[in-house]
């Protein structure tokens, strides 16, 4: 019992401090949209400054049409049938594009986590290889809609949890056993990136097989808004499988699988999906409005507004992820009170900051996570820095960072 999971100590040891969150404000707020970056919160203008939509193209005009002309196309919101049987035209238009667009085989889901949900357990299985079971080794920093898994995947195969980028240890399994599976964030929620170089220098000795999810980098960097992964990887091949999130960065909901492998989809739409929960054609039709902007000179202009404003806080700031392509810094501060004492006064400010501890980081570590975006301008980036370093600086955390 919890060899792989153990949800309740995680609630125990996190519990109080969201109740402290919640208690002064900054947990379960209701909010209104205004005018880009601007929420409304109780009649106070504030600038959500924890958005994952690092581009700003939530609120874009095109895309929100494109949601609109989507159900106007399928003449409903939703066919409410599994599509192992029936699916609306207008998926199999997007997933013909997601395709061509990040040159693989792509199937999109409901959220990355419904993905991993499908994948994974099927994976272990060996139902996609040939019936010969991988030894799947999850990375220790795993997101937790990857790490969930690791209980189903267990009963399957042998399981296996890696030191963060350990590329050593994981080379001892791949030589020890004749099929292993390596499952990663391709760019990590608060501990940079994936070392893609040395896994594909494994990959390339011992057939390793990949399963990483870049849900943080797809659209902020790349000349098509590839992402970190795609971007370094190059081809992708058979023994590849990248997640991304389409609720991020690309600005509209839900989360696609991509792969070399072209003979994974039909088992994974007959076996690895939510079945009649599919995207429905709003999700669709915004998700294709936001591919042809991935086609267009505005993606660049916006990954370079996104550049600079990050470099704005990484100027007033020791961080996590400083001076790297990860869109989130974290401010480390001396404890779980400290970060929410800031987030607090912060809010007074207008400006919304995501005072995080375990189990978004380690276990005795706080602070506060920071995700700047590109429809903010550069006189208030510098603005909410100005004001960060105020509220922090007498809580800082820099031995956190050694």
């Amino acid at each position: 019992m919890n060899n792989y999971s153990n949800l309740n100590k995680m609630v125990t040891l996190s519990n109080p401090s969201w109740d402290i969150a919640k208690k002064t404000g900054l947990a379960s707020l209701e909010v209104d949209y205004d005018t880009s970056p601007y929420l409304m919160y109780e009649g106070q203008r504030i600038i959500n400054m924890c958005s994952c939509s690092y581009l700003g193209l939530d609120t874009n005009a095109d895309i929100l049409l494109g949601a609109i002309e989507g159900i106007r196309r399928a003449g409903a919101l939703h066919l409410t049938t599994a599509r192992t049987r029936l699916s609306i035209t207008l998926l199999g238009d997007l997933e013909r594009a997601l395709s061509e667009h990040y040159q693989g085989d792509a199937i999109s889901y409901i959220s990355c986590s419904a993905a991993t949900s499908g994948f994974l357990p099927l994976f272990a299985s060996g139902a996609l290889t040939a019936e010969k079971k991988p030894v799947i080794v999850f990375d220790k920093f795993a997101h937790f809609s990857m790490n969930h898994v690791k209980p189903i995947c267990a009963d399957e195969t042998e399981i296996s949890t890696c030191p963060h980028n350990d590329m050593d240890y994981l080379e001892t399994i791949c030589k020890q056993r004749d099929s292993v599976a390596y499952v990663a964030d391709g760019t990590y929620s608060v501990e940079g990136c994936t070392p893609i170089s040395d896994l594909l220098y494994l990959q390339d000795k011992y057939g390793l097989y990949l399963y990483l999810d870049d849900s943080h980098g797809l659209s902020i960097t790349g000349q098509r808004g590839e992402g970190y992964v795609l971007s370094t990887l190059g081809d992708l091949n058979d023994r590849t499988v990248v997640v991304g999130s389409l609720a991020k960065a690309f600005g509209t909901c839900g989360g696609m699988l991509i792969s070399g492998n072209t003979t994974f989809k039909e088992k994974l739409v007959r076996y690895g999906n939510p079945w009649s929960q599919y995207l429905n054609s709003a999700g669709i039709g915004a998700t294709l409005a936001s591919l042809a902007l991935h086609n267009t000179p505005l993606l660049t202009t916006l990954q370079t507004s996104w550049r600079k404003n990050l470099a704005i806080l990484d100027s007033f700031f020791a961080c996590l992820n400083r001076h790297t392509d990860s869109p989130i810094r974290v401010i480390l501060l001396e404890s779980d009170l400290h970060a929410i004492n800031a987030a607090t006064e912060l809010l007074k400010q207008g400006y919304y900051t995501s005072s995080v501890f375990f189990p978004i980081v380690p276990k005795g570590t706080a602070g506060l996570r920071v995700m700047p975006r590109a429809d903010i301008s550069e006189t208030e980036m510098a603005a909410f820095c100005q004001a960060l370093k105020k509220v922090c600086e007498s809580s800082i955390n820099n031995e956190a960072l050694a």
